[in-house]
This record gives C-alpha cells, structure tokens and sequence, in this order.
C-alpha cells in the first residue's frame, strides 16, 4: 500500500500543484520529441476545446482561448503541442517560427528578448533575431511560417 501510494503521489502531486498555479502545460517540459498533435487527441479538424485546430498544414489558433493568454499577455508563447514560436508584433500582427534551434534542434528551452527583438535558446544560449531573414548566433534563421489574423483567430501555415 505504502508503494502504491507513493507512486501516485509522485505522479500525480507535481501536475495537480502546477495546474492549481495556473501554470499551463503548453510549455511543460518536453523530451523535444514529436508532440505535435498533444492536446488534440491525434485528431485534426474540428477538437477546438484546446483553443486550436489542424487541418493539414494549417493550425488556427483562437487568440481568446485561455490556452493563449501568455501570447496576449507576455507577447509570445512556446507552442510545443505544434512545434511552433508565437510572437505577437501588434494587435493584427503576430509571427511564426518553428521551435527547433538550427543549432541541434532543442524545442523546450526558449525565452525572448523583447529589446533586441531576439528568441534565445538556452541550451546554448543561441540567439536568433525575429525578422524571418536574418541568421542568429550558430548561423542559420529560425524558420518563419506565413500567418495571418481574421476575427480574432490566428492562422499559421507550416
């Protein structure tokens, strides 16, 4: 009994803990894997109690869901459920990039800073400007996906 209740304890406590923070899991840590389709069952098209959908290659994100309200309040999100960078530039305005550093590929561990316009990556501390041209401290850019906004939903095209 004393296992079994320490094995739920372990498993359970820590994700109980962080939602009672309102910490949300959309940067949870992650094995850099591929986790695109977490928080859509697998499934593409209609699931939108995430806050997005997929169809193909194009992921709209509803910008009021709760599931983006750091984007909205910190002006950029690390969106690893679809492997993505979002920085919004404006109100009508927001940029995509994929979340894999050029430099080996690290998904996890970003932060940007808003005065130099740059996403750094912390595995190396690489850093890597947003302007969707300009190559970052280990050579290559981040890659930029096309987006756009129409009625309070972002579309980015991977």
């Amino acid at each position: 009994m004393k296992n079994k209740r320490r094995k739920f304890l372990t498993n359970v406590c820590p994700s109980v803990a962080l939602a009672f923070m309102g910490v949300t899991m959309l940067e949870a840590c992650s094995s850099g894997g591929d986790d695109s389709n977490v928080g859509n069952n697998g499934n593409s098209g209609g699931n939108t109690d995430n806050g997005y959908t997929v169809s193909g290659n194009t992921v709209v994100i509803d910008l009021s869901h709760s599931a983006f309200a750091s984007l909205n309040n910190n002006g950029w999100m690390n969106f690893t459920a679809q492997g993505m960078l979002l920085l919004k530039i404006d109100a009508s305005t927001y940029r995509a990039f994929t979340n894999s550093c050029p430099h080996q590929g690290v998904r996890t561990n970003w932060t940007y800073n808003s005065s130099q316009d740059k996403f750094k990556c912390g595995q190396h501390n690489n850093t890597y400007p947003t302007d969707c041209s300009s190559n970052g401290t280990s050579g290559d850019p981040l890659k930029c996906y096309d987006t756009s906004v129409s009625g309070g939903k972002l579309t980015v095209t991977t």
